[in-house]
């Protein structure tokens, strides 16, 4: 680079100072400051006392010339609001609403499988969906299938879990249908 500025010429190619301190091995350290005295013991117990309260007493002067509040000063009197304790109404306590009885949790899912690619459902995964609808034929059932990407056979799915629910003795006006395209397999749950 600097053989591209004595070619080139001009004022760039023109030499310049060295900085200070260019010829030195070591920094110049006499700009920086001594390190502090270390603190006696005393002060360092105080120093603990005070990061532990987190409050630190004032400066010597520092409250020099402050006239500081005995006590708070008084209520300013303003018509209608500040009234003597004789005319304040007595606060009515009203009594709380009784809160309604929280609805049930859901029931845990009765999770189903179904063959790859298939809405037949296999005949061991009969009886406990017989038994969840002979628990919950009162309520109503949510019944969700899962498609493998294919939202049709989601649907599917769905509806044939929903139709043995409802060969079971679950109303069909009780069941709630949705189809999911992805994932795999079927649930049913009760919901409140």
């Amino acid at each position: 680079m600097d053989t591209y500025h004595q070619i080139e010429g001009g004022a760039i190619a023109q030499n310049r100072q060295a900085p200070p301190g260019d010829n030195l091995p070591y920094p110049n350290l006499a700009d920086i400051p001594p390190p502090l005295p270390a603190a006696g013991p005393s002060a360092q117990a105080a120093m603990a006392t005070q990061a532990k309260t987190g409050i630190s007493a004032p400066a010597p002067g520092a409250l020099a010339g402050l006239n500081l509040p005995t006590s708070a000063p008084p209520a300013p009197n303003v018509p209608g609001l500040n009234l003597p304790a004789a005319e304040l109404p007595a606060p009515a306590a009203a009594p709380l609403p009784a809160l309604p009885a929280a609805p049930p949790p859901p029931s845990p899912p009765v999770v189903l499988g179904f063959r790859p690619h298939s809405a037949l459902l296999p005949a061991a995964d009969d009886a406990p969906l017989r038994a969840f609808a002979q628990r919950y034929k009162d309520q109503t059932v949510r019944v969700v299938g899962f498609g493998e990407g294919n939202l049709a056979l989601a649907l599917q799915r769905a509806q044939r879990l929903a139709n043995a629910l409802t060969a079971a003795g679950v109303p069909a006006s009780a069941i709630r249908i949705t189809a999911i395209a992805s994932g795999s397999g079927g649930f049913v749950q009760f919901v409140y």
